[in-house]
């Protein structure tokens, strides 16, 4: 039995490699140098999640409350569908803005425990928003393999922000771009083009993975970029008929571990230093291009840092070089801290404007609530 299972295991790795060695992107594929990641229900299951964690919290409403069902079922769906259309208000913090609505959900008897309930659905939530642990392993995977990573997500900043910070994904991602921070939002070209930029690549060496097909892929597209992976929402999603979409997925994947079939090598940097490598390629700094910049609260990478490093070392160069090459590397110097320059002004900085809750990707999407 056990050679029985071996065998089937080997058939079905040399159906995949075959298969892989028949895909017509085995040539684009092995120029991409940089991935960009969507973050909800790409990265992390959002939709699911939230739906998960409202019908948990039922269940709480019930046991710790004593609501009734039908009390406890109707107050967590209009939470959701409040939430999901308009999940930030930059008039007031997170959590007071999700106690408000929390307060309106609530019938009037039950109004009272909006403060105690608001930290329970938070806890649940981001208990179901977990990162898949085979999604953070390919992650890791493709730090060690030598690929530049961002993470590119429409939706309002604070909201954004949170979820990066509480599931830890800032330390996997070379730059983490959040559209309300910029004046762009996918599919606007310029958002891929500011990753561009970043981590120092070019569009076509890039490759877009995303559920969304008005944003992500047609994103992709109009960048110009290598690649572009749909990872569709569900079943009805996938079954989708692409005949009438204009910008069309160059590989749709049943989820993000299919990346193993396009790019063999992060599974060959897997076994070496899993030990030792594992956790230190979730925090530390790369080797590769645009590791200096490391991402900040502000969506933007810490230039500042890597220009005046720049200039000491030019300062350095300068006292043992010809005094021609010295005014060359001097205007490259100018040039590169024209284009950091540029690259700060992509943000809008300070307080955001009034939620605008037609965001197209605004959490995770507002046009199905459960």
């Amino acid at each position: 039995m056990a050679a029985s299972k071996l065998s089937a295991t080997t058939t079905a790795a040399a159906t995949v490699t075959s298969i892989k060695h028949q895909t017509p992107f085995d040539g684009i594929c092995a120029k991409i140098s940089a991935f960009y990641f969507d973050l909800d229900n790409t990265l992390i299951p959002t939709r699911a999640g939230d739906s998960k964690a409202i019908r948990k919290l039922a269940d709480v409403l019930e046991t710790q409350y004593s609501f009734t069902k039908d009390d406890a079922n109707l107050a967590t769906q209009n939470f959701l569908k409040s939430f999901r259309r308009c999940p930030d208000n930059s008039q007031t913090s997170l959590d007071s803005w999700r106690t408000h609505l929390w307060r309106e959900s609530l019938q009037q008897k039950h109004k009272h425990l909006a403060d105690d309930i608001y930290p329970q659905w938070l806890k649940l939530r981001y208990r179901y928003l977990a990162v898949p642990p085979d999604y953070v392993q390919l992650l890791q995977r493709m730090r060690r393999a030598g690929y530049a990573l961002a993470l590119i997500t429409n939706g309002p900043s604070n909201a954004q922000w949170e979820k990066v910070a509480k599931l830890h994904v800032r330390g996997y991602f070379d730059c983490v771009l959040v559209s309300s921070d910029l004046p762009w939002e996918k599919p606007h070209p310029e958002i891929f083009y500011a990753a561009c930029n970043f981590l120092n690549v070019k569009p076509h060496e890039c490759a877009m993975i995303g559920d969304k097909l008005e944003t992500d892929i047609k994103g992709g597209h109009l960048a110009q970029l290598g690649l572009t992976f749909w990872t569709p929402l569900n079943s009805s999603s996938a079954a989708q008929c692409l005949d009438d979409v204009e910008y069309k997925p160059h590989i749709k994947l049943g989820n993000l571990l299919d990346m193993y079939k396009y790019f063999p090598r992060l599974s060959a940097v897997a076994s070496g230093s899993a030990a030792s490598g594992t956790a230190a390629s979730s925090t530390a700094p790369s080797n590769r291009r645009g590791s200096h910049m490391s991402a900040s609260p502000s969506g933007s990478c810490d230039h500042a840092a890597a220009l005046a490093a720049r200039q000491q070392q030019l300062q350095h160069q300068h006292q043992h070089q010809p005094q021609a090459q010295q005014q060359q590397q001097q205007q490259h110097y100018q040039q590169q801290e024209a284009t950091y320059a540029r690259q700060w002004a992509y943000r809008r900085g300070g307080s955001l404007p009034a939620m605008d809750c037609s965001n197209s990707e605004t959490e995770n999407s507002c046009d199905s609530f459960l």
